[in-house]
């Protein structure tokens, strides 16, 4: 018995080591490069186009150069190999500018105001409305028309997955099932609690669960 525990106690010790070892865990002063994030994995790597790797007109010295950057329709820039690629605007999955992460979600990028395993944030939807018409000639409603307008929503992103689900006690349920401690206590709150808390509780399960970063 003792044996099969000491066999356990150095395989996780091993893989503690081995992570340390091949990646980074992020804190305050962990370093995100900056620039744009192609798609996900590019996020996950830590390792976007730099800004002087990007093609473009715009003064790359103004503070609001990715926000003026993304409202084109494409966007160049050199690969790696000195290949020039063009991509659509809307398929960048984000960029990150002074060490703060901006998320595309349906065409618009969003600030990631605290980053970690699990990050909430706020965005905006496309909501169509349908309101009737008017006949003032009949002095009656007639057929509806509708209206389209953008309304503030909550939304939660997993780092590990890169899943961005619309916020929902439980979906938070969910990622913190992650960790049973964490779980159980959220669970044992009321409805109404468990939404007035949601950010304390990511808060518990961030402190307890770092992201890491791939090394390289």
């Amino acid at each position: 018995m003792r044996i099969i525990l000491f066999l356990a106690v150095l395989c996780c010790a091993f893989s503690n080591n081995s992570k340390a070892q091949d990646s980074s865990a992020y804190s305050g002063d962990f370093r995100l490069y900056e620039g744009l994030y192609l798609n996900y994995d590019e996020f996950r790597y830590n390792w976007p186009v730099p800004k002087e790797k990007i093609i473009t007109k715009i003064n790359k010295e103004q503070l609001d150069f990715y926000s003026k950057l993304i409202e084109e329709e494409f966007i160049e820039y050199t690969e790696r190999d000195g290949t020039v690629t063009k991509v659509r605007s809307e398929k960048v999955w984000g960029y990150c500018q002074n060490n703060i992460i901006f998320i595309n979600m349906d065409k618009n990028f969003y600030r990631i105001p605290v980053f970690g395993a699990i990050s909430n944030f706020i965005g905006t939807v496309e909501v169509a409305n349908f309101s009737p018409g008017y006949d003032p000639f009949m002095n009656a409603p007639i057929g509806s028309t509708q209206m389209k307008t953008r309304e503030i929503r909550q939304f939660l992103f997993d780092f590990y997955s890169g899943e961005i689900t619309p916020f929902s006690t439980e979906q938070l349920e969910e990622y913190l099932k992650k960790d049973n401690a964490v779980y159980k206590e959220y669970i044992l709150l009321n409805r109404k609690k468990r939404k007035e808390f949601a950010t304390k509780y990511i808060r518990m399960y961030n402190e307890k669960h770092p992201v890491y970063f791939p090394k390289g």
